[in-house]
């Protein structure tokens, strides 16, 4: 039962940075490769307000909120004045920087020990300490994000944001400010990616920096990928799956010291039988 729980409330928990990923790659045009870090410094955030008697768990999720709303929103606005590849590059380079921090500060992060023994959550001062609840509570994160993203794509922003990705100049010369948009969307994916943060640091009680390396920003994108780009159901399939796949690679005899690297090239070679068959994903919209 336990593997159930720690399943279903890991699987929620990645809904919410699929749902962020999602906005930018697949709706928005945006390809970043550095979520994992604005997921990471979620979790950071809360651990610290946790662990430190600062907030509870509500006040620090929101302040984890607010906080990767405002970081991505600096990390796209200069990076979104260049273009194509050089946007990857940029987005590649922030997120080694970010996992650098991680590893080196270790006064705020535990350095390449992580922070373990982060209470867990609590709802108006009443802890949630039974696994059971805590999978209550990443769920109901999970149907409120979902909600969120719904009511966007089905909204005047979300229209303009598939304009945006079909012919950016089209909607600029019809008057409309790209900019603005594809700010606004990093904005929100901060707000999923942060809160998903919150979650996993207090589920776990637990986080170092290999959570939040390239290695996760490439699980993200290969959630997009596989459960499918541009819709609410392919941000829902991909983590489940994809979290599934490991407990999958468990029946299967393969020693621990390669079992990691096992993972990750299953995971490319699932990325370009995607793209060469079926690049839409699972449940995604044709391109």
């Amino acid at each position: 039962m336990d593997f159930w729980f720690s399943y279903i409330a890991l699987a929620s928990i990645y809904v919410l940075l699929g749902l962020s990923t999602n906005l930018l790659v697949g709706i928005a045009g945006i390809f970043s490769v550095s979520q994992a870090a604005v997921f990471g410094v979620g979790a950071y955030i809360v651990a610290y307000c946790l662990m430190n008697d600062v907030m509870t768990f509500l006040p620090a999720l929101g302040v984890a909120a607010v906080v990767c709303v405002a970081l991505n929103i600096l990390v796209t606005l200069p990076a979104l004045r260049v273009a194509g590849d050089y946007f990857v590059v940029t987005s590649f380079g922030i997120q080694l920087l970010a996992t650098a921090v991680f590893i080196n500060w270790t006064a705020g992060t535990g350095g390449a020990n992580g922070l373990p023994g982060i209470p867990p959550p609590d709802l108006f001062g009443y802890p949630l300490e039974t696994a059971a609840q805590v999978v209550v509570l990443c769920l109901a994160g999970m149907g409120l994000g979902c909600l969120m993203f719904w009511l966007v794509m089905r909204a005047p922003f979300g229209r303009l944001l598939r304009a945006i990705r079909e012919d950016e100049l089209a909607v600029a010369a019809a008057g409309k400010s790209v900019l603005r948009a594809k700010v606004s969307a990093a904005a929100l994916a901060g707000a999923f990616a942060g809160s998903a943060g919150a979650f996993y640091a207090t589920f776990l009680s637990f986080i170092d920096p290999v959570s939040f390396d390239l290695d996760a920003s490439i699980l993200l994108l290969t959630l997009v990928v596989v459960g499918g780009a541009r819709t609410l159901r392919g941000s829902i399939l991909g983590p489940f799956l994809l979290l599934a796949l490991p407990q999958v690679l468990t029946l299967i005899e393969i020693p621990t010291t390669v079992a990691a690297a096992a993972r990750q090239l299953i995971y490319g070679v699932l990325l370009i039988l995607f793209m060469l068959f079926r690049p839409q994903g699972l449940a995604g919209e044709k391109l």
